[in-house]
């Protein structure tokens, strides 16, 4: 499996990590899939409800991919 758009499909959520692309810097890191692609909350809108976001979003990461196996 290679690179997958994030507006296609994100990792299903789980207690592991992934490669992850970020478009503002073009940089890769190692990132916990909960930590980033999981409903984060975000503060209230103008009617008093709950948003919520996806940390990925924030950070911008377009890409993710899977950890290679170890050696």
């Amino acid at each position: 499996m290679g690179w997958v758009e994030c507006k296609k499909e994100l990792p299903e959520l789980g207690d592991y990590s992934v490669i992850a692309y970020f478009s503002e810097n073009g940089g890769m890191d190692m990132v916990h899939v909960e930590d980033y692609f999981k409903d984060i909350t975000a503060g209230f809108d103008g009617n008093g409800n709950q948003l919520y976001t996806k940390w990925y979003l924030v950070q911008k990461v377009t890409h993710w991919h899977s950890m290679p196996d170890a050696p």
